[in-house]
């Protein structure tokens, strides 16, 4: 693939990559890193992506990809940072407890969903897109995708509620 078929194809997308990051790692800066890394991957593998049918859909999951995996590497010196900090108001940090607890907990529920469902959650909550675009990156129908939503956050809902009643 030549460098003006790559920036034909996949230049324009800069702005989704950032927005998906930024939405994932709710972070400016981490959100450039991880943008810079999907064109560092993208033009790696400029030669193995021409049979992909959804540049749109491919680029977005790369970013949701290496998003999630960013989150996972760093998640233990995020939390290591956190719990070394001298805080001194103890409301903060039972907040913080409370809001590390609850994400946990969704994060948990969220894995045990379905793929596509989990796919749908993630595209539509941390990457901020419409219906729309989802059902154009994912090749679904607005209606199927909407019944995936509604199916996933009806489980999600039961599981928090059955894993809150277990714990009271």
């Amino acid at each position: 693939m030549s460098n003006e078929e790559f920036k034909k194809r996949f230049l324009s997308f800069h702005s989704l990559i950032y927005r998906i990051s930024c939405r994932i790692l709710e972070n400016g800066d981490d959100a450039d890193d991880i943008t810079q890394e999907v064109y560092i991957k993208l033009w790696e593998q400029r030669n193995n992506l021409g049979n992909i049918r959804n540049d749109e859909a491919f680029v977005v999951t790369l970013t949701k990809n290496l998003s999630i995996d960013w989150l996972r590497k760093n998640h233990r010196k995020t939390t290591s940072v956190i719990d070394n900090k001298d805080i001194r108001c103890e409301n903060r940090e039972e907040e913080r407890m409370d809001a590390r607890d609850e994400l946990s907990n969704l994060m948990k529920c969220m894995s045990a969903l379905p793929k596509t469902q989990q796919e749908v959650i993630r595209l539509r909550h941390f990457a901020d897109l419409s219906i729309r675009e989802i059902a154009e990156a994912t090749r679904q129908t607005e209606t199927n995708i909407r019944q995936l939503l509604s199916r996933a956050r009806r489980t999600m809902k039961e599981k928090l509620n059955r894993n809150g009643n277990e714990q009271q």
